[in-house]
């Protein structure tokens, strides 16, 4: 009985391992198929029209110094936050 029972739960197991491999072959063989036929077709004119509109400006890219000090001022208001939440912990 309890060598029936085994040899069935080695074959279901068998049984369901093969389609999981079965099936993600599938998926990996699609996924393939998908990227040669998308490599084929022809790149849309609006998506180089954004890519060329998202290139960086260069000089005009400068952080002002009114930006700076926020900057500063957020990282000081972080730095605070997390040295009371460390006090809090211990103390607690």
């Amino acid at each position: 009985m309890n060598e029936n029972l085994f040899s069935e739960g080695v074959t279901l197991m068998l049984l369901g391992m093969g389609f999981v491999f079965v099936f993600l072959m599938f998926l990996v063989v699609m996924i393939h198929l998908q990227t040669k036929i998308t490599s084929l077709l022809p790149e849309p004119q609006n998506n180089k029209e954004i890519q060329k509109k998202n290139k960086p400006a260069g000089k005009n890219t400068q952080v002002k110094s009114d930006e700076g000090q926020l900057i500063a001022v957020l990282t000081a208001a972080v730095c605070l936050h997390r040295k009371s939440q460390r006090r809090n912990r211990v103390e607690g």
